[in-house]
C-alpha cells in the first residue's frame, strides 16, 4: 500500500483536529495528557494549594491542608438546530471543607481573565440534609459525589468533584494542586452520609458508579470507531485498525467490570463495516 506525502499531511491535519476537538469537548486526548505532565511539577510544589487553604482559613479557621477540597464541576450541553449544533460547557467552582461528620460548601467566583477568585459564604450540611446521593466519574482521576440536599426549605443538586490532581486544562481551571488526602476524607464523610440518610453502603454506591463509568467507555468506543471511519481517506489500514482496536480494548474494560456492551457494540460494528466499504 503506497503512502503519499499528501496522505500523510491529510492524516496529520485530521489528528491535530481530533486532538483539539477531544481537548475542547471531552477534556481528554494528547493535548490534555501533555498539560497533565507539564503541570504536575508545579502542583507538587504546592504554591496554589497553600494560597487556597490560607484563603479558606480566613472563613473557616478549623480548615487545613487535609480537609480543604477544591471542586470544579463541568456540565456540557448542546444547542442549535438540525444544521448547526453548538457544544458549550458550564463550570461550577466550589470549595468543600471536611468538618467532623459534616461538610462545608463554599461557592467560588472565578475571573478567568484576571485569574482572580473570591470565596462566598460557607454553608454547612450534615446527613440530615441529604435526600439522595450517588457516585459518578473515575477513581484516581475525578470522582463526583452527586448530592440532592434540602437546605433552608428548598432542594438543591450539588456536585462535589474529588480530583486528587487538579491542573489547568484550560482557562476555566484556576489551580495546579494536589489534594489526595483531602479527597479521601471527603469521600469517607460522603459515604457515611449515604449510609445514614439513604441506607446505601459503599459497595452499593460503587456498583452504581461502575454502571455509569462503563456507559462512558461505550461512548468512547463509538467515538474511536468514528475516528476510524474519518481516517479512511488516508488509505492507511494500520491506523484505521488501531482505532477499532481501541474500541475493542474499551469493550474489554467494560467486560472486566462485569458490564456487557450492547448498543455501543452494535454502533462500532456498523462503523467497522462502513470503514471497510470506504476503503474498497
Amino acid at each position: 500500500m503506497d503512502i503519499t506525502i499528501s496522505g500523510v499531511v491529510t492524516l496529520l491535519i485530521i489528528l491535530v483536529f481530533l486532538s483539539a476537538l477531544l481537548a475542547r469537548a471531552y477534556e481528554v486526548g494528547p493535548i490534555i495528557w501533555l498539560k497533565r505532565v507539564l503541570r504536575r511539577k508545579r502542583a507538587q510544589e504546592g504554591t496554589d494549594r497553600r494560597e487556597l487553604v490560607a484563603s479558606v482559613r480566613q472563613l473557616l479557621p478549623q480548615a487545613n491542608d487535609d480537609t480543604v477540597v477544591f471542586s470544579l464541576h463541568r456540565e456540557s450541553s448542546a444547542s442549535g438546530g438540525s444544521k448547526i449544533t453548538v457544544l458549550s460547557s458550564t463550570y461550577y467552582p466550589r470549595v468543600f471543607v471536611v468538618d467532623g461528620d459534616s461538610l462545608w460548601m463554599i461557592p467560588m467566583a472565578y475571573d478567568k481573565r484576571r485569574r482572580h477568585y473570591e470565596l462566598g459564604e460557607p454553608v454547612q450540611f450534615t446527613a440530615d440534609a441529604v435526600r439522595q446521593i450517588s457516585l459518578t466519574g473515575t477513581r484516581g482521576k475525578t470522582l463526583t459525589v452527586n448530592f440532592l440536599l434540602e437546605l433552608d426549605g428548598r432542594k438543591r443538586d450539588i456536585d462535589m468533584d474529588l480530583t486528587p490532581f487538579c491542573f489547568r486544562k484550560n482557562s476555566f481551571y484556576p489551580f495546579d494542586l494536589m489534594q489526595e488526602t483531602a479527597c479521601d476524607r471527603a469521600l469517607k464523610v460522603a459515604e457515611n452520609m449515604a449510609r445514614i440518610a439513604c441506607n446505601l453502603t459503599p459497595e452499593e454506591l460503587e456498583a452504581g458508579r461502575l454502571k455509569e463509568e462503563c456507559s462512558q467507555y461505550g461512548t468512547y468506543a463509538a467515538c474511536a470507531g468514528i475516528f476510524g471511519v474519518l481516517l479512511t481517506p488516508a488509505n492507511n489500514l494500520p491506523i484505521v485498525l488501531a482505532c477499532f482496536a481501541i474500541s475493542l480494548l474499551l469493550f474489554g474494560r467494560m467486560i472486566a467490570k462485569k458490564q456487557i456492551p450492547k448498543i455501543s457494540a452494535i454502533v462500532v460494528l456498523i462503523e467497522a463495516v462502513g470503514a471497510y466499504l470506504l476503503m474498497q
